[in-house]
């Protein structure tokens, strides 16, 4: 199992604020990662500097192999990195298939080709009863999925999942559960930040915490859950008694 993606010292500053701070992150391929931490602890500005949104000020970026610092999103995610977004990105006006297909085209130039991709990826999230409703109607469980389904259409080596799970009932997040279960089956690598505690444990192989920038704590979900300083600073003393 070789490294995927490795940042070094990732750092991140807006206007003499440092929202991430030397971060040091190592995923392997076939791995679920977790990264968790409290409101405005750099997550997704993490997120953000290693795929290309952002550039970060200092630090390096090491992804299958090459150095991809400083490339754009578009570049890396040629490269095999795919994300989704904390606040649902959708095309509204398209349909759900039309949303997934404008994923495919990163990988194929012709309609036929991005149709059938986007229709294996939307059966893929359990959609296929929407595969023509347009986005804008869909409930934000389907929303979530959907984006899902048009980063996999880019075909990722690496997906980040930016709280896929936010907003969603009880009965969405175990079907959502499940579907990571299923992407990381069938080969992709991911990277994840959720705040749904239950959820992401169940899923990580490992789990980094984040508090003002710093990466503070790293291990299996046991060794961050019984981790005091992770305690202290976001999961508090009422998450320790109910383990």
């Amino acid at each position: 199992m070789g490294v995927l993606l490795k940042a070094e010292n990732v750092t991140k500053r807006f206007a003499g604020l440092t929202a991430v701070d030397s971060v040091n992150l190592v995923i392997n391929q076939g791995e679920i990662i977790g990264l968790i931490g409290p409101n405005g602890a750099g997550k997704t500005t993490f997120f953000n500097s290693i795929t290309g949104f952002y550039t970060a000020d200092e630090g390096k970026v090491e992804f299958d192999g090459q150095d991809i610092t400083g490339l754009t999103t578009y570049q890396n995610c040629k490269a095999g990195m795919a994300r989704t977004f904390q606040i649902v990105q959708p095309f509204g006006n398209l349909t759900a298939l039309e949303n997934v297909m404008v994923g495919a085209f990163n990988r194929v130039n012709s309609y036929a080709e991005a149709e059938k991709i986007a229709k294996e990826m939307i059966d893929f999230v359990g959609m296929t009863d929407k595969t023509y409703d347009i986005v804008a109607d869909l409930n934000i469980g389907d929303q979530r999925k959907l984006e899902m389904a048009r980063a996999l259409a880019t075909k990722p080596k690496l997906l980040l999942l930016d709280e896929v799970m936010a907003g969603l009932t009880p009965t969405e997040i175990e079907g959502v559960i499940e579907l990571v279960k299923k992407v990381r089956k069938a080969g992709t690598t991911i990277l994840m930040i959720e705040h749904i505690m239950a959820a992401l444990m169940t899923l990580s192989d490992r789990v980094a915490v984040l508090d003002h920038g710093k990466k503070i704590a790293e291990g299996t979900p046991t060794e961050i859950t019984s981790n005091e300083n992770v305690i202290e600073s976001y999961l508090g003393k009422a998450y320790k008694k109910e383990q």
